[in-house]
């Protein structure tokens, strides 16, 4: 089962497989969205987790501060959904 991810600020809608990151299920449905390292010591994939869960893979703290994550903001490339999600995208 594909979940939906919702890209709030573009009022767009893509599926994604399980088990991918949401970096990776934006690319392929052609979002336009910031990154560079892929592997979560940069930050530029940073996001806003509106709604639905994800699971966060292991990143750098310089890359998102505890403070940044009690407000709900996400790496794209260390989330794998584990749910149907909105996001607000921060840049791009």
């Amino acid at each position: 089962m594909d979940f939906e991810i919702t890209i709030e600020d573009l009022d767009r809608k893509i599926a994604a497989r399980p088990g991918v990151t949401l970096l990776a299920a934006l690319l392929s449905g052609g979002i336009p969205f910031a990154y560079s390292c892929e592997s979560g010591n940069c930050g530029a994939c940073k996001c806003k987790l509106v709604r639905g869960e994800v699971d966060g893979l292991v990143y750098s703290e310089q890359a998102l501060s505890a403070q940044e994550s009690s407000k709900g903001v996400i790496l794209a490339c260390r989330s794998r959904l584990r749910s149907d999600v909105t996001i607000r995208r921060l840049a791009w």
